[in-house]
C-alpha cells in the first residue's frame, strides 16, 4: 500500500488542502454574507422586474464561438458524408448539439426577478421559482451564476472584470437575489409575466443552425 502522504510536522497533506478549501469557501460565504448585508440597507424597493441578460460581451463572446462551429464545425468539409456511419453521425450530431446549446446559453440567457419569483429560460422551457424555492444564488469564479439547481449563461469572470475595472456582474446579480430572497419587502411590487421573461433557448436554435448548414452545404455541392 502507498503511504499517506503528509506535509510539515507530519501533517496529513490532504486533509490540509481540504482544511485548506473549507477555510477558503467559508471565507468567501462570509464576504458575500457581507455584501448581502450592506445591499439590504442601500436597496430601495420598486415597482418594475428586475432583468439581466447577455450584454455586448458575452454577444460577442457568442459571435465568436459560432464562427468557430462553422470553420471548425463537427462535420468535415473533405469527407464524404456518404462514408460516415452511425458513430460518426451520432458523435458529430451531438458536438454539434452541443455547440449550438453553448451559443444559445452565451447569447440569449436572461434573469427575471418580479414579485412572485425569479424566472430563468431553459431549452424547451421557462422556469418560474418562487422566492421560497429559490435556494442559494452562489456566484461562480468563471463568470456564470448558480440559482439552485439552474445555471444561467455567464458574464465577466469576477477577477477579470476587477482587473478591467468592471463592475462584477455575477456578484451583484446574486446579490440581489439573495437579498430578495430574505427581505420581501424589497421585492419587485410588479409581476412580469411570460412575455417578459422571454422565451426557451429552442426559439433561437434555428438561426445558428442555419448559419452553421449554409457553408456546409456549399462544401457538400462542390
Amino acid at each position: 500500500m502507498a503511504g499517506r502522504r503528509t506535509g510539515w510536522h507530519g501533517v496529513d497533506y490532504e486533509e490540509q488542502q481540504r482544511d485548506t478549501g473549507r477555510d477558503r469557501r467559508r471565507a468567501r460565504a462570509r464576504e458575500r454574507r457581507e455584501r448581502q448585508d450592506v445591499l439590504a440597507g442601500e436597496l430601495a424597493p420598486g415597482a418594475a422586474p428586475l432583468v439581466w441578460g447577455a450584454g455586448v460581451g458575452s454577444r460577442l463572446l457568442a459571435v465568436v464561438w459560432l464562427a468557430l462551429l462553422v470553420v471548425f464545425g463537427p462535420f468535415a468539409y473533405d469527407r464524404d458524408l456518404a462514408a460516415f456511419d452511425w458513430a460518426d453521425w451520432l458523435f458529430r450530431g451531438w458536438g454539434l448539439a452541443a455547440g449550438i446549446w453553448i451559443h444559445c446559453r452565451l447569447s440569449a440567457w436572461k434573469i427575471t426577478a418580479d414579485r412572485d419569483g425569479v424566472a430563468i429560460p431553459g431549452l424547451f422551457t421557462v422556469d418560474h421559482i418562487p422566492w421560497a424555492g429559490l435556494g442559494t444564488v452562489v456566484p461562480r469564479r468563471d463568470g456564470c451564476l448558480r440559482v439552485g439547481d439552474r445555471m444561467p449563461g455567464p458574464s465577466l469572470p469576477p477577477f477579470l472584470a476587477r482587473l478591467l475595472r468592471r463592475p462584477v456582474t455575477v456578484e451583484a446579480v446574486a446579490d440581489h437575489l439573495m437579498v430578495m430572497a430574505r427581505h420581501p419587502g424589497l421585492r419587485p411590487t410588479e409581476t412580469a409575466g411570460a412575455r417578459a421573461w422571454g422565451p426557451p433557448y429552442a426559439v433561437w436554435l434555428p438561426l445558428p443552425l442555419l448559419v452553421i448548414a449554409i457553408p456546409h452545404l456549399f462544401a457538400v455541392m462542390r
